[in-house]
């Protein structure tokens, strides 16, 4: 494999190789190759680091390594790398070699990752296939094939029917079998679109509830509102900066798990303090608070931008990477399996806070009419302070959520705002239901229209949509009704 791979060196007239991946200082690790394979260790016990200039490069020609391409993937099969151990599989489902047959058979029995697994049994079931001589092994075979079901299960019992091997019998039944798989993975790409969708739905609803909350009672067009969200997204950065360094605890998943209250509570915080220092001022002005809520979100872009840099990404928890395999071809990933419960969680508790505590009547009092409540002895700048904080906190939350599946970047808000208030419009300002519903809803329209255009021909079909929606709704989903509607 050294040769193959043209990592072929000499140390001291002995032939070794080199590690894949170089340290930091540009050096690797070394490994003898004959007669045993074995890591190289200095004088003190430990890996020998050398640089490639320390070693001599042993050229073979191309027509001596081409030699090797016969035996190349047997060795392969053994690899401690999954995805090679699938490659070399694949490469062996034309063979008609016994002694390669047992090779394959024997590393099957060792092989513990499900996909490469998958394609292994996908080799060797087809290996047997063709050289099947009746017509009860041959359907034996596609049969098995067709259980196994790996990525090029149809293709290779496509390929067998066109060929017409043994008989037209088994071509037949070969090319039933692939169009059932093809139907199959069609029902599923149904259900993961679906899925993509109350994905994306949870991602707009849990950025969205915050801004509903804000928008339905200051009336205020708050275009920082994304940017709590980014702000969320680096208190999460920072919280893991915490933990790996000054803590000094590099592996483990709880940063995250505090990094979501924290991002609640530094964004709520922020925007309580824009709330004292601009909002107030702006109540009975829109146009101006929408200059002035945008001037703030480029100072807050710019401002990250030289605290953090263009780019930063937060290690995903052990905890939430992978996902859960529904069926060979449905995986359902924990990240936005946790983002969908998250979202769920937080629009209980909004609920239970605006409908079963005295905070959440007052919330619901000053956003029907706010002189109506003054009169009645509300504190209304109050309210509006702690429900700026409570719509900026969700923001911020909602940022620690989106890091599990993007990097962090400055402008991050900007990605999410419009979609934010396409939500909060359409299902009706300050409407809890009404911001679920639609939320979800565009989120579901989003992900069929780009399995049906591309994603920017997706993008401007559902703006065409909510415009006609408009039209006739322009109120959203859930107007108010009586004499608030007519306020």
């Amino acid at each position: 494999m050294a040769i193959n791979d043209k990592k072929l060196y000499l140390l001291d007239e002995k032939a070794v190789t080199i590690d894949s991946n170089p340290s930091s200082e540009g050096t690797y690790r070394l490994y003898s190759l004959y007669p045993n394979n074995t890591l190289l260790t200095n004088s003190s016990g430990q890996p020998l680091l050398l640089p490639l200039s320390a070693l001599k490069t042993v050229d073979i020609p191309r027509a001596d390594r081409l030699q090797l391409a016969g035996i190349a993937p047997l060795f392969n099969l053994f690899n401690s790398d999954p995805q090679k151990r699938s490659l070399a599989y694949s490469q062996l489902k034309h063979t008609s070699d016994s002694a390669t047959l047992s090779i394959l058979k024997a590393a099957l029995a060792k092989e513990s990752n499900a996909d490469a697994l998958r394609t292994g049994k996908d080799a060797l079931y087809a290996i047997q296939l063709y050289k099947a001589s009746t017509t009860v092994s041959a359907k034996a075979n596609i049969d098995s094939i067709a259980d196994n079901w790996s990525d090029n299960a149809p293709v290779l019992l496509r390929d067998y029917a066109r060929s017409g091997f043994l008989n037209q019998e088994t071509a037949q039944y070969a090319a039933a079998k692939a169009a059932g798989l093809e139907k199959r993975y069609d029902n599923l790409q149904r259900v993961q679109h679906f899925f993509s969708g109350l994905s994306l739905g949870s991602i707009l609803v849990l950025i969205a509830l915050g801004l509903a909350i804000v928008y339905g009672l200051a009336g205020i067009i708050n275009m920082a509102h994304g940017e709590f969200m980014m702000i969320g997204a680096y208190t999460t950065y920072c919280t893991q900066i915490v933990f790996t360094k000054a803590l000094g605890i590099p592996q483990t998943d709880l940063f995250f798990f505090f990094a979501l209250p924290c991002s609640f509570l530094v964004a709520g915080a922020l925007g309580w303090v824009l709330e004292r220092l601009v909002i107030r001022h702006l109540y009975a002005k829109p146009l101006e608070s929408l200059l002035a809520t945008w001037g703030v979100s480029l100072i807050l872009i710019q401002t990250a931008r030289l605290l953090f840099g263009d780019l930063t990404a937060v290690k995903t928890p052990q905890l939430l990477a992978g996902g859960w395999q529904v069926s060979p071809h449905l995986t359902l990933p924990y990240n936005r399996l946790f983002i969908i419960a998250l979202s769920m969680l937080v629009v209980l508790f909004t609920y239970l806070m605006l409908y079963r505590t005295r905070l959440g009547l007052q919330i619901r009092s000053v956003t029907q009419n706010r002189q109506m409540s003054a009169c009645l002895g509300i504190e209304t700048r109050r309210v509006a302070s702690i429900t700026f904080f409570i719509g900026s906190g969700l923001a911020g939350l909602a940022g620690c959520a989106i890091t599990l599946i993007g990097n962090v970047v400055p402008d991050m808000g900007q990605t999410y705002i419009v979609d934010s208030f396409l939500v909060v419009v359409t299902g009706g300002v300050g409407k809890l239901a009404g911001t679920i519903l639609s939320g979800l809803g565009i989120g579901f329209f989003t992900k069929i229209s780009e399995s049906f255009f591309q994603a920017v021909y997706g993008k401007v079909f559902i703006l065409v949509f909510i415009m006609l929606f408009m039209q006739y709704k322009p109120k959203g989903l859930f107007p108010d009704k009586g004499r608030i509607a007519e306020d």
